[in-house]
């Protein structure tokens, strides 16, 4: 699909990637187009419908909001031209701007809440970093200032209300695209009875529901669009999840019962001037989305079978791995993390053979590993050997082996400060194999 000259000022490239345009000049936010990703379980939906090398080719600058994979691709940048500047958020954390650059591009780090021309072109930008405070994803939501139009871009980044403030005391947005379902791996790969599940899964769909309004209210942009929420799982055995994901129909009636203007946009479609909408995707409710998406599946499934059937395999030595990267993690975070030491942390691990082990971390150093199963835990993760080998190999973080739903936790007690080691020291701890494989990026 072209766009040289078309006209428009928004068009939607599918979940959550956007294209600016003004002037003849162009912006391009989070670009993930290559299938699939989440450990071979995750693909765009709706499909996209532009031709990647012709996007690349008329792309000035590119935003990326984060680093989990359905944001930052590697496979996807290998498309565009290394002289495409990055823009991205200046984070404490120089893991993120390390990774961009290890791709061979430019990065321009964008102090939060700043005005900053985009080189080159008529666009202003303002990046606000997320309020959430257990992740080392990097998130951040923007704002592009063009001739004309200015566009709010939240993707699935968590603000608080004085960031969303700030948006309104010192912009008049006209396209506010807003997050609008849960991303989250939980409730969905967790070992809870049905209506329990049921009853979760209903919780986040009306929080994040209130998310999306609550922004179309503080904001009042032109056109809300319901945003960032373009992936399903496609394999036979992970289909009944797509349940858990929010109707972007719905989201549009709840701002519209509020006398705001909202549009569900889909892969091609466009915003032209006078806030016109042209359409390539249908409208789908949720129903038929479901079925819509089984009828893909069914023609991608020799493909995804074949992925997971190509994955490689555990090496000799990976419990023992990963015991230590654990036990590591522990002493290098138990100061500032004190209240790892009330958990009692199990796993399994599925291969060739099952294996059970835990981490009683109100124990002596000498013993807080063991193998078997504890008498009691507050949290079990069974992990697929093959999985757990790539993550210790650097391949894939915690965050995308947990969302591919091919893991399953029994949750007794959230370990909230345990997770918090996992997700935001990993890649920092020397001696472990991912802070190798970082380092070497």
């Amino acid at each position: 699909m072209a766009m040289k000259n078309a006209g428009f000022q928004v068009e939607m490239i599918g979940h959550a990637s956007l294209r600016v345009q003004a002037q003849g000049k162009t912006f391009l936010t989070d670009p993930w187009y290559v299938d699939p990703i989440g450990c071979n379980t995750v693909f765009h939906f709706p499909p996209l419908v532009h031709d990647v090398d012709a996007l690349a080719a008329e792309t000035d600058a590119i935003y990326i909001s984060h680093i989990h994979p359905d944001h930052f691709d590697p496979h996807t940048l290998a498309r565009f031209s290394k002289d495409i500047p990055i823009y991205i958020g200046r984070y404490r954390s120089k893991r993120y701007v390390d990774a961009v650059r290890s791709l061979g591009f430019s990065v321009c780090e964008v102090p939060f809440q700043t005005p900053t021309e985009v080189t080159g072109t008529p666009f202003e930008i303002s990046i606000l970093e997320s309020d959430y405070d257990e992740t080392d994803a990097f998130d951040s939501s923007i704002v592009i200032g063009a001739p004309g139009f200015t566009v709010f871009n939240n993707n699935d980044c968590y603000l608080d209300d004085a960031k969303y403030q700030w948006v309104a005391d010192n912009y008049d947005i006209d396209y506010g695209f807003l997050g609008y379902s849960p991303a989250s791996y939980y409730p969905l790969c967790f070992e809870f009875d049905e209506e329990t599940k049921r009853r979760l899964l209903s919780a986040a769909a009306e929080r994040k529901y209130g998310d999306f309004v609550a922004a179309a209210q503080r904001l009042q942009p032109g056109i809300s669009v319901p945003f960032a929420m373009g992936l399903r799982f496609f394999h036979r055995s992970m289909l009944s999840l797509n349940i858990g994901f929010n109707s972007a129909p719905e989201a549009v009636r709840r701002v519209q019962a509020l006398g705001l203007r909202g549009e569900v946009m889909g892969p091609g479609d466009r915003i032209m001037a006078g806030a016109v909408v042209e359409r390539v995707s249908p409208l789908r409710e949720q129903p038929e989305e479901l079925q819509a998406i089984a009828a893909l599946a069914e023609e991608k499934q020799d493909w995804a079978e074949m992925l997971w059937a190509s994955e490689p395999g555990e090496r000799p030595g990976l419990l023992e791995s990963f015991r230590d990267c654990i036990l590591g993690l522990w002493r290098h975070t138990r100061d500032h993390l004190p209240g790892i030491e009330q958990y009692v942390i199990a796993y399994r691990l599925v291969g060739q053979t099952t294996r059970e082990f835990y981490f009683d971390f109100s124990r002596p150093e000498s013993e807080v590993f063991s193998m078997g199963s504890p008498p009691r835990y507050d949290m079990r993760y069974t992990y697929p050997s093959g999985l757990l080998q790539q993550q210790m190999d650097g391949l894939i973080d915690w965050d995308d082996m947990h969302f591919s739903c091919r893991v399953s936790i029994d949750q007794r007690r959230y370990a909230k400060e345990f997770y918090a080691m996992l997700r935001s020291t990993l890649n920092e701890v020397p001696g472990t194999a991912v802070a190798e494989s970082a380092a070497g990026a």
